[in-house]
């Protein structure tokens, strides 16, 4: 659901996005939906850093969102969490980093 945002001369990370684990009968499915803040009670599952080194790649942020949405999806099938939420944040340095919490 992440869209090309053409601004500032790339592309921009999206609002923070919920995946959340579907069943329906014998079938499990994910759906992604905006997640709201405050999130509650979450985990810390990993983080991607995005250095000055990374976003001299015409397409790193785009890259590293779908990794860290590939991983939150990875998670989903061998947690018991019914939920993750995968945000773009600024770190205490000028990084930006790409966080995957698991939410319960």
């Amino acid at each position: 659901m992440a869209k090309d945002k053409k601004q500032d001369g790339g592309w921009q990370f999206p609002k923070a996005l919920e995946i959340v684990k579907c069943k329906e009968g014998n079938k499990e499915f994910m759906k992604e939906r905006p997640a709201r803040r405050p999130f509650g009670n979450t985990v810390l599952i990993c983080e991607y850093p995005l250095d000055g080194d990374a976003i001299q790649e015409p397409n790193a942020r785009m890259i590293t969102w779908r990794l860290a949405k590939r991983a939150a999806r990875d998670f989903l099938r061998v947690s018991f969490m019914t939920s993750a939420i995968v945000t773009a944040t600024k770190a205490d340095k000028p990084l930006t980093v790409v966080r995957v919490y698991g939410r319960y």
